[in-house]
């Protein structure tokens, strides 16, 4: 199996307002429901500014807890996470996806900060 780096906080969304139940941005990937998660604010930005998502979209950082809990109330919306996708034109980009339960699951096994898809990311110096 190909190693691939953890993606670590920062932990990027995009949402219409930064408010308690608010939902971030979803997008399609080849017809595969997706949330769109950033590692900088202004990957998000140059990503929403690239796409026409209505208006208002800005970047939000959230906390390990934060994005948790995102994961959570998207259960049977999406099913998976759409990590740093390019901008739209940037076309013919892979977008790397991973499972929304198997990160919500990493994310809860480790504390919510480090090792999100628990392949041993962390190296110690």
């Amino acid at each position: 199996m190909p190693t691939r780096e953890a993606p670590q906080p920062p932990y990027v969304l995009l949402f219409e307002e930064a408010a308690p139940g608010a939902e971030p941005l979803l997008i399609s990937v080849d017809d595969r429901g997706a949330l769109p998660l950033f590692h900088s604010p202004e990957k998000a930005q140059a990503f929403v500014d690239s796409a026409d998502f209505g208006p208002g979209y800005k970047p939000v950082e959230v906390s390990g807890m934060g994005l948790i809990a995102v994961l959570e109330g998207l259960r049977g919306k999406v099913e998976h996470v759409a990590l740093d996708p390019p901008p739209a034109s940037e076309s013919g980009m892979r977008v790397e996806m991973g499972g929304l339960d198997e990160l919500l699951e990493a994310l809860q096994t480790s504390g919510g900060e480090d090792d999100l898809f628990g392949l041993g990311g962390l190296s110690s110096n």
